[in-house]
């Protein structure tokens, strides 16, 4: 039998924030944020945290570059395949190019105006996580963005980084017509990337599954329920990480 109450993802908290810190080994990052480069204050964060992280900081009143050219992409494997963008000299490549020469997992954007920079990415299909005050005004850019606000410190930005990456890796966020039965290996690479362990990911998708039962009869159709198995699966990942001792 799983061992359910085996940590998860265990990165002690450095800092006294709601959230426990998230485990984001492996992942690449793109960061932009007001001000020099040098200054990235989510950087060194983020960096805590496990990911590689570019700054391509901006001066406030200017525009913000354009992001790299390239993402890592995959669900159901470990196999992630690229996914091309302006190539160097076309009018959304930035100048000088940024020190990008890999593919990345997602972009973080903490601007003071978030909404130039942030579309950019979108129409280029980039995750992207905005860390702003007015989370209300970023709704525009979902799914392809999402936004975790700055009061919520820099955990719930980790956490919020991992969950998007999560949901767009196992392609939950552009295929609302599959039946259920079509998304459970999509849902199992969610929760994979959640997680990291087979065994803990087949229990969170379990519980997932078995929280589930009880809304079934209440919904109409197998959109409804992969929707809900998908919140389902953050809400019992979340809970999860908040029980952690910090």
């Amino acid at each position: 039998m799983t061992d359910r109450n085996r940590p998860i993802c265990v990165i002690p908290a450095g800092i006294g924030h709601f959230y426990r810190s998230s485990d984001l080994s492996g992942l690449r990052l793109a960061l932009w944020e007001d001000g020099r480069p040098a200054s990235c204050p989510l950087a060194g964060y983020l960096r805590e945290a496990g990911a590689r992280v570019d700054c391509l900081a901006v001066d406030k009143g200017t525009h913000p570059p354009a992001p790299a050219p390239r993402i890592r992409r995959g669900w159901g494997g470990d196999g992630l395949g690229p996914v091309t963008g302006p190539t160097p000299g076309s009018a959304l490549w930035p100048t000088p190019r940024p020190a990008l020469k890999d593919e990345i997992d997602a972009a973080v954007v903490n601007l003071g105006d978030p909404d130039p920079l942030a579309r950019q990415l979108c129409l280029l299909d980039i995750p992207v996580v905005i860390f702003t005050e007015h989370p209300e005004r970023c709704l525009e850019h979902y799914p392809t963005g999402i936004c975790t606000d700055t009061s919520d410190g820099p955990e719930a930005l980790a956490s919020a980084v991992l969950l998007h990456v999560a949901i767009v890796r196992s392609g939950l966020h552009a295929t609302p017509d599959l039946s259920v039965t079509e998304m459970l290996p999509r849902l199992r690479a969610m929760a994979r990337v959640l997680v990291q362990d087979g065994a803990l990911a087949d229990a969170l998708l379990e519980d997932a599954m078995v929280q589930a039962l009880e809304y079934v009869p209440a919904l109409g159709s197998d959109t409804e329920i992969g929707a809900l198995l998908v919140m389902l699966i953050e809400r019992i990942w979340i809970r999860q990480k908040l029980s952690r001792p910090s």
